[in-house]
């Protein structure tokens, strides 16, 4: 808590969670042990943070827990050991930026539709990728999450931190791990 007193917000994720989401809370909210605290104030990182490259980094350095065996997000090892692009300040930018658009489509349609959760929206969000037919529940939750906007921020985020790391955005994850594991031994 004393990393976060002179920050005006900082970026947060879920303990364990069955989709790994970050967001932007105000320094008014203070963390309990649920709750992992990341002691940064800028959109950048929630972008990168919030990319697939970091979510199958944070799978693989995770820890699992439950019946569903949900992922664990262990800081010391997915976010202390990640190793973090080295962009360039046009890619850093786009980062920033996609990362605030993200933060704020979600708080947006949540503050306008208070019944809808971020576990919903990932949910369908999932399916929308995976080109799966939706309920009709499903379907009002991409009605009222415009999870169209929400996957679609998420591809571009995913494409400019690929670019980042001057890397091709369509990497498969086998390779993406590859690739982070290398920079991490050569960084360490």
């Amino acid at each position: 808590r004393r990393s976060l007193a002179d920050l005006p917000c900082y970026i947060a994720t879920v303990k364990t969670a069955k989709h790994r989401i970050f967001v932007m809370l105000a320094a008014a909210v203070l963390p309990d042990s649920k709750l992992i605290a990341i002691a940064l104030d800028d959109f950048y990182h929630l972008g990168i943070l919030s990319s697939r490259v970091h979510g199958f980094w944070t799978l693989a350095a995770g820890a699992h827990l439950g019946v569903g065996n949900d992922p664990t997000y262990v800081i010391g090892s997915s976010f202390g050991k990640y190793p973090f692009p080295t962009p360039t300040d046009d890619q850093a930018t786009r980062i920033r930026n996609l990362g605030e658009q993200l933060d704020a489509h979600r708080k947006r349609q949540q503050a306008q539709h208070p019944d809808l959760t971020l576990t919903d929206m990932y949910n369908v969000l999932e399916k929308l990728r995976a080109g799966e037919v939706l309920t009709v529940k499903e379907r009002a939750t991409n009605d009222k999450g415009l999870v169209a906007i929400l996957l679609q921020i998420h591809n571009e985020l995913d494409a400019a931190v690929a670019d980042a790391y001057g890397w091709p955005a369509d990497l498969p994850e086998a390779e993406i791990l590859e690739r982070l594991v290398a920079l991490n031994a050569e960084r360490a």
